[in-house]
């Protein structure tokens, strides 16, 4: 693992609490169940690391392979 993507994952973990945490607070705010407000928040939280952590993390590790 590069330390591109050990970064790259690092924030998208930190900013997926974040959003995780907005998108239940939100829910759970409009009277939604809070087995309801936990999966949209699951769900926010894996699609930001995915998009932030691995999408981002391979697109800087191949930028810092290039010469």
């Amino acid at each position: 693992m590069s330390e591109q993507l050990k970064t790259a994952l690092i924030r998208a973990g930190i900013g997926g609490l974040i959003v995780a945490g907005a998108t239940f607070f939100t829910l759970a705010s409009q009277g939604q169940s809070l087995k309801l407000a936990g999966i949209g928040a699951g769900a926010s939280f894996f699609t930001y690391v995915v998009t932030r952590g691995g999408i981002e993390g391979a697109i800087d590790t191949q930028a810092a392979k290039a010469p």
